[in-house]
């Protein structure tokens, strides 16, 4: 009763309470560019704001030059 009731349900997989967590299988290729892509962004972001920390806390006006 109990396992009709799951397939009905649409509940594909079988619940275990303490199971450990299936992580995914990401090919290496996803990985790496990943990681190369947040630390451009990071390193984007650092270098706009050593260029315009004076905008963003206010000090200057950006249409001031």
């Amino acid at each position: 009763m109990r396992q009709s009731l799951l397939r009905l349900s649409g509940h594909g997989a079988k619940y275990v309470r303490h199971a450990e967590v299936p992580y995914p299988k990401v090919p290496a290729f996803y990985r790496y560019s990943a990681k190369l892509l947040g630390a451009t962004m990071w390193f984007w972001i650092f270098y706009r704001a050593k260029q315009d920390y004076k905008v963003w806390f206010g000090m200057k006006l950006p249409f001031e030059h």
